[in-house]
């Protein structure tokens, strides 16, 4: 890994040749260099120069090896590291630490394979004074074990007397009695060590400020993060939660997308100081289901929006007593949705990368829908779960996360991936309104005008390590179930205004506007009013009304012409309580479709689709099931488009 300015590497390649080609002050800074591919050895990866500090002596039988961004201490390997297998060695010659005291410390990223490694069980770090004759192990800290715990960990070992030597040897060993496929392993990196430096570096610190809001629309200002640190000349380097950004070396960063932003600052002189992590949350704009009404000029047409879902999102979530363990997920994105490409992971107790357990989902969301999971033992609600699974299985302080397999991509997550809060991730401020929400014990639900799922892991540490707990969520008690197997979604209210055409508003009735269908096709603009936290302005959704063609004039049933006659299509009775009868007169054999509509263009029922044959034709609908109100009966053919309205009254 490679987080330090490259003229450090310059530095210490051609400063104080005298002293084993070091620099007489004691520093070591070793990243493993960037440059190269694959698997490597040591003494060809030498060779090529392609370690930071080419004036030393790398050697050993481990091998050098990438790897990808890992979790761990900021800035965990994310390219070469060294593999240290059962009874392989890496080592470090020459070393200058005549200068070094016995407050000095060696530093080291160490990666293991499995769980259940220590690190010192099995991984000695030691150093020879007498050019390799006899060696002495240094101590440092074990490595937690348990779920999750396979990472990297930054480790310290302190330099004794005897260690503080012109030549100096570190060699890291792997004393496992075994093959290369032996379990532990440990990868080695980011070895640094400061001695007598010329630039006091004491405890460096940084920090970042923000400047502008860190929940913001897209398309609105950036927040600004700047870097401040006591460190001398600094070098800044940005990462997030992929790993280091590219060309992100100044003091001043404005991110784009949502993540988690830090900045490793360091020196030529091995300094280095990590901030805290700061998270931005970026909203997509908001977007609304495209909606198109057919009317003729005088015809009143219900238009109802309906905002549109980036993707499938968690609405609810349920940690109850005992089994009673329930997610529910929401459909708002319009369409129905095929399940067969997503997947519920969990992470339990901190972990990360592969899953502690994943649910795949199977069968079709409807559009507006909602799906629920629950675990088998579950018993607090009395509705049907669409789905049944024993790997439901979470506490408080698991994450889990809904994954598009068709995308690629996680779409959204709940709680922090890769952290342990310990028992939840909660609001712990007693002045707080949402004190005491929390991930456990608890039924949370999604606010209605939460319109896009988590897409970026906000990969914070404790119990403030879920930043939208609070905003996103509302906290209701233990086993609270009355809401499950239903969602609310979309803003809190909707405004109407005429874009374009001579459609006019007629009046508003909650979510819907009833338009008098003017003489020309119309554009209708609709704007809801959402959370406040997410900043955004929305841009209006529109819904389009065309307006049929005039009628053509009154034709004799005598004449020649194939269609309907505009006397012949009668409707009996009209206003109806249920059964209605109509009649349709066709004067030729053509295909002709009737269906039942109501104000807001949905299709209710289809009465004939299909050829019929010149003559009269009885048709019936049954309008007893559809609700009260002035629905319309849309009769097409090939020569000629009618509609019809029909009030349903009660009974």
């Amino acid at each position: 890994m490679k987080t330090k300015n490259n003229v450090i590497k310059q530095v210490f390649a051609t400063s104080a040749i005298a002293l084993m080609g070091f620099v007489s002050n004691g520093q070591l800074v070793e990243t493993m260099g960037s440059a190269g591919s694959g698997t490597q050895t040591i003494s060809a990866r030498e060779a090529a120069g392609h370690f930071d500090l080419t004036a030393l002596t790398y050697t050993g039988t481990a091998d050098m090896r990438t790897t990808t961004p890992s979790t761990g201490y900021a800035g965990a390997s994310g390219g070469y590291n060294t593999l240290v297998q059962a009874q392989e060695y890496f080592e470090i010659q020459g070393i200058n630490a005549a200068s070094c005291s016995s407050r000095d410390s060696i530093h080291f990223g160490i990666h293991k394979n499995t769980n259940a490694a220590t690190g010192i069980d099995y991984l000695v770090v030691e150093f020879s004074d007498d050019n390799g004759a006899s060696w002495s192990p240094m101590s440092y800290a074990g490595l937690p074990t348990g779920s999750g715990t396979s990472k990297w960990y930054l480790r310290s070992a302190a330099l004794p007397t005897a260690a503080h030597v012109s030549n100096l040897r570190i060699r890291f060993r792997n004393t496992l009695v075994g093959t290369s496929t032996s379990n532990p392993h440990y990868r080695i990196d980011d070895i640094s060590m400061t001695c007598g430096s010329t630039t006091a570096c004491g405890e460096p610190t940084a920090a970042v400020a923000v400047s502008g809001e860190t929940v913001v629309c897209a398309g609105s200002t950036m927040p600004q993060l700047t870097a401040t640190t006591d460190i001398v000349d600094p070098y800044f380097q940005w990462y997030d939660q992929e790993g280091i950004i590219s060309g992100a070396d100044l003091n001043v960063y404005s991110p784009a997308t949502s993540g988690t932003y830090y900045v490793i600052v360091s020196s030529e002189d091995g300094c280095e100081a990590t901030t805290e992590k700061v998270y931005v949350h970026v909203y997509p704009q908001i977007e609304y289901c495209p909606v198109t009404l057919d009317g003729c000029k005088g015809d009143l047409v219900q238009a109802c929006a309906k905002v549109k879902a980036q993707d499938l999102l968690f609405s609810q979530y349920v940690e109850g007593s005992g089994f009673n363990k329930y997610l529910e997920i929401f459909n708002g994105t319009c369409e129905d949705v095929d399940l067969s490409k997503y997947a519920v992971y969990t992470y339990h107790n901190g972990a990360s990368g592969t899953p502690t357990y994943t649910i795949p989902l199977t069968g079709t969301i409807l559009a507006g829908d909602v799906f629920v999971i629950a675990h088998p033992s579950a018993t607090a609600w009395t509705g049907t779960p669409d789905l049944y699974s024993d790997k439901l299985q979470f506490n408080g302080d698991d994450a889990v996360v809904l994954f598009n397999s068709g995308s690629g991509n996680a779409i959204d997550i709940f709680g922090s991936v890769g952290n342990d809060p310990g028992s939840s991730w909660r609001d712990a401020d007693t002045t707080s309104a949402t004190f005491d929400w929390s991930t456990e014990n608890k039924t949370l639900i999604r606010k209605a005008c939460v319109y896009a799922g988590i897409t970026a892991n906000p990969d914070l540490a404790g119990i403030n390590g879920f930043p939208t707990l609070t905003t996103e969520w509302e906290a209701l008690a233990i086993d609270e179930v009355a809401d499950l197997g239903m969602h609310t979604f979309g803003a809190s209210s909707y405004s109407y205004s005429v874009a374009s055409g001579d459609a006019s508003i007629s009046s508003l009735s909650g979510d819907c506007a009833e338009i008098a269908v003017g003489s020309e096709n119309s554009v209708i603009n609709v704007t809801g009013t959402f959370c406040l936290f997410n900043g955004c302005e929305a841009i209006p959704g529109q819904i389009v009304v065309n307006t049929c063609a005039p009628q053509p004039a009154q034709r004799s049933t005598r004449t020649a012409v194939a269609g309907m006659e505009e006397s012949t299509v009668e409707l009996y009775p009209n206003p109806t309580t249920g059964a209605v009868a109509l009649t349709v007169n066709t004067t030729s054999d053509e295909k002709v479709a009737v269906v039942v509509y109501d104000l807001s263009g949905k299709a209710h029922l289809t009465l004939q689709n299909g050829l019929l044959a010149k003559g009269t034709h009885h048709l019936q609908a049954d309008l007893s099931t559809l609700a009260a109100g002035t629905y319309i009966v849309h009769i097409t053919s090939a020569s000629e488009n009618k509609t019809l309205r029909i009030v349903k009254a009660e009974k």
